[in-house]
């Protein structure tokens, strides 16, 4: 349970990259543009019809809104993206990077819904349903004479996602979560209230389940259920070990209701490795459980076998099921272990999984320190997370195709409130997370995007843009009267194509290497100074191996991604009204080499064959019968892309 790493506190870092800067307040901006009555309409509207209001009092008190449609938030999963929206504004709320105006709306904004909300729960006491908050869609008398009755057919198994039940443990999942991270991170008291009354609901119902009953619920999606109730143990945990008497006397019920979410079975056949454990397993169901272990890992002495859960899944995910970017699945699920070329369409990489996989790996880091999951959440972040952006609109992609010649399709303001939308808010509120870890006497600089850290002793400034350049530097200056502590490690880049260079000042300096970071000592960096780093960036390929002549190239960390024009756009609706890309612009992916003997030869010497344009991070593929121009994918938004291509 000892931590290796702790993530640095989401105040002291602020990102000054000049396009996450700009995707971080779209992000606030559309934010600030949704209706936060219509948000708060379905929680109004269930706490009216427990407290037995008329249906002229409910309207009355949703303030004559109604929920926003498009068939999420006004159907039986409606609340999920309140819990999301919870997250983000107190994620923004923690944020430096916000201006004096952003701050004083995002502020308000947060504390009316966290107050009306708390306004909602207060109207359950006394009743049947006391604590409970909910704001589903009610379609029929039988809902709005049971406000409970998608949990109670859960428990029986029913799951018609229209009339009986959709996933509402993973709407209650969202907005526990919710609550927590306004009391952790924007500390609201009220936040806090309304989540260990909450927490209280969920307790008494899951100790009165059978082991029948336990294991029928386990079978229906219920998200990191088990994740926040965990956090929320923890929570009331260390408040009481701090003195405050802001816990909850008996917030060992949160572990216990926890561990009813433990799908135990699940994890101990993930922990025999055999194959194809996860072919038409529903990707986003199944991530956030592993979480959930991790999350007791984290919370409960001695159960260190959760550990050994979390990481046998999160090797089987990324080893057997990842594409180049990070991100993962076809049409939300899984498929046969390292079938992934045959898997390309226009329904992978659902955003949702990736924001649990960036989430995962770098709690997995913190608790082992191994390389391989900050590698992991570099590649992501940067090819996937701000992949899933229009950097002109704000708005962000459910999924993203890796087959070649579709484009990204995003949400709107008004209807397409699916579960990537609030996934989609929270990952632009805190992009300035996971670029530094604290340990004792230890910083380690993971991500290198340019940023400034405030510490008690120093002050860092990351100045840095590896698509101009592959220089870094580092300033570091000393509190006054103080001196610095800190040994940097700096991630060693798993796309390094010779070795770094450094120096202090005018200075090279050689330095030694550690668990994958190179490691600055502090006698170096006392009194301050300016560090410079050099890191020779290159192209690297990827293949899939079920397609052993499938490349995706890189450059540096940069997955790049043919442009294909936007001749043909066109959309077309999927699933439950998810908005997905229609019409490829090519025929195919196949690429002829005209200027090698074998496709090996090609790939071996790939650096002759695609030319990076001065000053620019366009790349020409040349050798080939195909003329192509690649660019970083991450703000391909425009028109069709292509990363994935076939040789012959």
């Amino acid at each position: 349970m000892s931590k290796k790493w702790t993530l640095v506190e989401f105040n002291k870092v602020k990102v000054t990259d000049k396009y996450y800067d700009e995707a971080f307040h779209l992000d606030v901006k559309n934010m600030l543009l949704l209706d936060a009555d219509r948000l708060l309409a379905g929680f109004r509207d269930t706490a009216g019809v427990i407290a037995g209001m008329s249906s002229e009092e409910i309207t009355k008190f949703m303030k004559g809104k109604s929920r926003y449609g498009g068939m999420w938030e006004d159907g039986l999963i409606g609340g999920h993206t309140m819990g999301h929206y919870i997250t983000a504004l107190a994620q923004a709320v923690g944020n430096p990077a916000l201006s004096e105006d952003e701050a004083v709306k995002v502020r308000e904004r947060l504390d009316y819904i966290l107050t009306s909300i708390r306004e909602c729960q207060k109207l359950t006491v006394g009743t049947p349903y006391e604590g409970y908050i909910f704001a589903a869609a009610m379609p029929t008398e039988e809902f709005r004479k049971n406000p409970v009755l998608q949990f109670d057919n859960v428990e029986k198994g029913l799951s018609h996602l229209f009339n009986e039940a959709w996933v509402p443990w993973y709407t209650m999942h969202k907005i526990l979560t919710g609550l927590n991270a306004a009391f952790a991170i924007a500390g609201s008291e009220v936040a806090l209230e309304i989540a260990n009354d909450l927490g209280k609901w969920i307790a008494n119902r899951t100790e009165g389940w059978s082991e029948e009953t336990q294991k029928t619920v386990l079978g229906i999606e219920y998200g990191g259920i088990n994740d926040c109730l965990y956090e929320l143990y923890e929570i009331n945990r260390d408040l009481e070990k701090s003195g405050s008497d802001l816990y909850y006397k008996e917030y060992e019920r949160f572990k216990n209701a926890a561990h009813s979410f433990d799908d135990v079975a699940l994890f101990e056949k993930i922990l025999t490795g055999k194959k194809d454990l996860l072919n038409n397993v529903h990707a986003n169901t199944t991530i956030p459980k592993f979480i959930g272990a991790f999350a007791r890992y984290d919370a409960v002495e001695g159960e260190d076998k959760y550990l050994e859960y979390a990481e046998a899944f999160w090797d089987m995910v990324v080893d057997k099921h990842t594409y180049v970017t990070g991100g993962n699945s076809e049409d939300e699920h899984f498929g046969e272990d390292n079938i992934l070329d045959k898997e390309r369409t226009n329904v992978n990489n659902e955003t949702c999984n990736t924001y649990n996989m960036l989430k995962f790996s770098r709690r997995l880091f913190g608790a082992t320190g191994k390389k391989k999951y900050i590698d992991y959440s570099e590649r992501t972040l940067i090819n996937a997370i701000m992949a899933s952006q229009n950097h002109e609109s704000g708005f962000t992609t459910y999924f993203q195709p890796m087959a070649t010649g579709y484009h990204k399709v995003f949400n709107n303001l008004d209807d397409n409130f699916w579960c990537c939308t609030g996934t989609g808010y929270e990952n632009f509120t805190k992009l300035q997370r996971g670029i530094y870890y604290k340990a004792q006497n230890k910083l380690a600089v993971t991500l290198y995007i340019a940023s400034e850290l405030k510490t008690d002793d120093y002050e860092l400034t990351l100045d840095c843009d590896l698509t101009k350049s592959d220089m870094v530097k580092i300033s570091v200056k000393p509190v006054e009267g103080k001196t610095v502590s800190d040994d940097f490690y700096l991630m060693i880049p798993s796309w390094l194509k010779n070795e770094a260079e450094f120096s202090i000042g005018e200075s090279r300096i050689s330095l030694e290497k550690q668990d994958g970071f190179y490691v600055i000592p502090a006698e170096m960096i006392r009194e301050g100074g300016e560090i410079t780093a050099k890191l020779p960036m290159g192209i690297t390929v990827s293949n899939l191996k079920d397609g052993p002549n499938t490349y995706a190239f890189i450059y540096g960390p940069y997955v790049l991604s043919a442009r294909l024009g936007n001749a043909k756009m066109s959309e077309t609706s999927h699933g439950v009204r998810v908005s997905v890309s229609a019409e490829k612009s090519v025929e195919n992916d196949i690429v002829k080499v005209t200027s090698e003997k074998t496709v090996d030869d090609f790939i071996a010497n790939i650096d002759k064959y695609l030319i990076k344009r001065d000053g620019e991070m366009e790349f020409d593929l040349t050798g080939t019968d195909r003329k192509l121009v690649f660019t970083t994918h991450y703000n391909q938004y425009t028109e069709s892309y292509g990363i994935y291509w076939t040789f012959e």
